[in-house]
């Protein structure tokens, strides 16, 4: 999911600042209680922009909901785009859409 910065392209995007955010929109949407919840940027793609994130399943809803409705960050607007969720890791390493089923390796 990467955070679109459509008034700031050029914004270096780090981990940490990637996480202070993620933070930040679980804390406006659910208080303190709501950012108590476990969150690991887990990887992280500098160029796209791209992150895969862990967190608990009792946290997923909180997170994805305060994603979606997450506007600005430090006065910049920010969106992000949910491209894959899972409830486990290992399922995010194969892609079903290209899978050939039946096909041995030689």
């Amino acid at each position: 999911m990467p955070p679109e910065l459509p008034q700031s392209p050029d914004l270096e995007v780090t981990p940490v600042y990637l996480k202070k955010n993620i933070l930040h929109a679980v804390r406006q949407l659910f208080g303190e209680e709501g950012a108590r919840s476990r969150l690991d940027v887990v990887k992280f793609n500098r160029a796209e922009r791209r992150f895969a994130v862990r967190c608990s399943s009792n946290g997923y809803t909180r997170l994805r909901a305060a994603l979606t409705l997450a506007t600005t960050y430090e006065g910049r607007t920010c969106v992000y785009t949910v491209h894959r969720a899972s409830p486990n890791l290992l399922s995010l390493t194969a892609d079903s859409r290209t899978y050939v089923h039946g096909a041995r390796d030689a």
